[in-house]
């Protein structure tokens, strides 16, 4: 069996228009909606909270944990990162039209991969994944291929002519079937991906993770990729199942957005409240999902480092001013809400 990139006319890529059509007719509309309520509401922490969880997510899929801090402490001074990766990281967003260089590609790597060389992989390429029962192996092109290949790839970035969410799903399967350099890959063709749909919205602004949607789809990514790669050109399905994480990363901020606006409402409306320390750890904890919707006063007592009757007086007490209410069922097992 080849693989597509073994194909003489591989990159000639095609795909179902009227299935892809409708499904981004959805995602234009979800985006738009969503670009919407980040400008009304101007949620500048929540798009910091973004970009810090888009990063992280990006090495989590590769198996690497970042200290969330330290890409917070770089995303805040940025002209005084310590992590070359996150200046990149955001130098991609922030400069998303600037074209795509060979030099710019290196400067990626030589931040994200272990191995500093200025040049594409000198040795083969291979993947081996264990997937359950299901081991998903693929062979990148020979080293000798890559610098044309790569040339090809970025003229037509530059000069392609059609929607941009399509184009960033081409792009991603394109790189990483590639595989140009000895690590990485998979890191940098995400990176290409969020500059490229950076342009198609022509904003500077992070209203989604879709790392983070890769993260949690990771089997999905995976098993999807190695399909369309042991395939014949026919990128429907890949660019379908990308679109769909677009939407379900599209859907996961939009909760957040009304966590948010559901906390604000809130504090307004309660804004002469006295509330002591433990009633703000209380609705912090609520509001942050560290506590369930409805929790009950064993889980606000561990919460608190407190005793069972000091939580229920917590409890009760903003049961009074009307800020929590009890919930249907009572006995041992009862439960709270906010009111």
């Amino acid at each position: 069996m080849l693989y597509i990139h073994q194909f003489p006319d591989w990159t000639h890529f095609r795909f179902d228009a009227r299935k892809v059509v409708n499904a981004l007719g959805e995602a234009r509309l979800q985006e738009g909606k969503l670009i919407g309520a980040m400008e009304t509401c101007g949620f500048q922490e929540l798009e910091q909270n973004l970009l810090i969880q888009d990063i992280v997510s990006n090495y989590a899929i590769d198996g690497y944990t970042l200290d969330v801090a330290a890409v917070q402490k770089d995303l805040e001074n940025l002209q005084t990162a310590g992590n070359s990766m996150v200046r990149n990281y955001m130098g991609a967003i922030l400069n998303a039209f600037n074209p795509i260089t060979q030099e710019r590609l290196f400067a990626w790597h030589a931040s994200m991969g272990e191995n500093r060389v200025a040049s594409f992989r000198q040795t083969p390429s291979t993947v081996r994944y264990q997937q359950g029962e299901a081991q998903l192996d693929f062979d990148g092109p020979n080293p000798e291929r890559l610098e044309p290949e790569m040339e090809h790839l970025v003229q037509w970035i530059e000069s392609a002519k059609m929607d941009g969410v399509i184009k960033a799903a081409i792009a991603h399967f394109w790189f990483i079937t590639l595989r140009p350099f000895a690590d990485a890959n998979g890191r940098l063709a995400r990176l290409l991906t969020i500059l490229m749909l950076a342009r198609s919205e022509q904003t500077t602004r992070c209203q989604f993770s879709l790392n983070q949607a890769i993260l949690e789809k990771k089997e999905e990514y995976f098993k999807a990729l190695n399909e369309a790669q042991r395939g014949n050109g026919d990128l429907t399905d890949w660019i379908l199942w990308f679109i769909d994480a677009l939407l379900y990363s599209m859907s996961s901020t939009k909760e957040k957005i009304a966590k948010e606006q559901k906390r604000t409402m809130f504090y307004n409306r309660h804004a002469g409240e006295a509330l002591d320390e433990k009633d703000q750890k209380l609705l912090t904890a609520l509001f942050a999902g560290e506590l369930p919707e409805s929790f009950t006063a064993k889980e606000v007592a561990a919460l608190v480092n407190a005793s069972h009757d000091t939580a229920l007086r917590t409890i009760q007490g903003l049961i009074s001013k009307g800020i929590l209410k009890a919930d249907s069922k009572g006995g041992r097992s009862q439960k709270y809400s906010l009111a």
